[in-house]
């Protein structure tokens, strides 16, 4: 499920109250976001929205703060776990990827198994700034083939601020570079203020606008979730569920009215409510099956850890890796220091919970870092 959350946390934190009801009710194995502003909103979505009502079982990926607003990832660690992220930089907002692999039964750390690449795009608004969004997408398509010979099951996900599946910016996407992306729904057309693409729109929740967001009604298919050709014939041990890409509440009798105006059938009237106040953006959802007994590439396997050293205050790194940038964040994404191919780095900062990357050039890795 990908969702645009309209600026979370500084406007009204408390619509995380309507984050745990959609949440509670939908239950993502992955769930992506955008316009996320720092750390402290990622923590309350993964403490007071997902893990609640008994649940322990979500966790989150490493918030960077970019440039303007951000993406976040949280995910079901009981199935899958994450392998690395990375940030592929714009004139305006993050790209952000993140790899992922499939806790199957058997799964060892030499084992084969699935792997997953998410991308979470929030592409510049307006009308009239369809060229910048079309640049924004070359910097996914670029990235993805650099990668091609070994990327698989691709989700490219988010706000994309497309007025048309026509737009330059959208079919770019789509069959530009050596991985083309598919719509699921395969609903591509001139979207925005047409009735008969009502299914599919995703913005706006509301007639009257919230904060700073937008009203209007629902008439624009903002939100998607493009995929790799494998997802759709399960090349790769994922396979695409038919008819299970919706956004959700959205029952086609929404155009140009809100989620909650006419009496919305296609949810709970909590969920409903609780779309109404979270945001000005439907999220969208798809279902996937994973195929455990597929035939699966297999990603090679390095040995990495990095703790701290406190008699001597060093961070110690041990790889197997002999090329890499190490880079520490502290909780509100700055970065506090950086090193080439140490294996054993000076580090006098202050206490606390840091975030450590190394990026290999190939891949890109990431955890936490307490120094007492």
């Amino acid at each position: 499920m990908y969702h645009n959350l309209l600026n979370f946390p500084s406007f009204q934190p408390e619509r995380v109250d309507s984050l745990r009801i959609i949440l509670n009710y939908t239950q993502p194995d992955v769930y992506v976001v955008n316009e996320l502003e720092s750390a402290v909103g990622a923590d309350l979505i993964l403490n007071n929205a997902l893990n609640s009502f008994g649940t322990s079982n979500y966790e989150r990926a490493t918030f960077y703060d970019g440039y303007d607003t951000d993406n976040g990832f949280f995910y079901n660690s009981d199935k899958l776990g994450l392998v690395s992220q990375m940030q592929i930089g714009t004139s305006l907002r993050d790209i952000s990827e993140y790899v992922m692999y499939y806790k199957s039964p058997n799964y060892t750390a030499t084992s084969d198994t699935v792997y997953l690449h998410f991308f979470s795009c929030h592409l510049k608004a307006g009308s009239a700034d369809y060229e910048q969004r079309k640049q924004e997408a070359l910097q996914v398509k670029y990235y993805l083939n650099d990668i091609s010979d070994k990327v698989q099951n691709v989700f490219v996900g988010g706000d994309f601020n497309f007025y048309s599946g026509y737009e330059s910016g959208c079919q770019t996407l789509l069959n530009f570079g050596s991985v083309p992306l598919f719509d699921p729904v395969n609903m591509i057309g001139n979207w925005s203020g047409d009735w008969s693409f009502a299914s599919v729109h995703t913005q706006s929740t509301r007639i009257n606008a919230l904060g700073d967001g937008s009203g209007g009604g629902l008439d624009d298919r903002f939100d998607l979730i493009l995929v790799s050709e494998d997802v759709l014939n399960n090349q790769h041990g994922v396979s695409y569920i038919s008819n299970s890409f919706k956004p959700l509440g959205q029952d086609g009798n929404r155009f140009n009215s809100s989620i909650i105006a006419p009496t919305n059938n296609s949810v709970p009237d909590s969920v409903s409510n609780a779309l109404y106040y979270a945001s000005d953006h439907l999220p969208v959802l798809m279902d996937v099956k994973i195929d455990q007994f597929a035939s699966f590439s297999k990603i090679e396997n390095h040995y990495l850890k990095v703790f701290f050293e406190s008699e001597f205050q060093n961070i110690n790194i041990i790889s197997s890796y002999s090329n890499f940038t190490f880079n520490l964040y502290d909780s509100a994404g700055r970065l506090v220091l950086s090193d080439q191919n140490s294996a054993l780095i000076p580090c006098s900062i202050d206490p606390g919970i840091y975030i450590w990357q190394i990026d290999t050039g190939e891949s890109t890795y990431s955890n936490k870092l307490l120094i007492p």
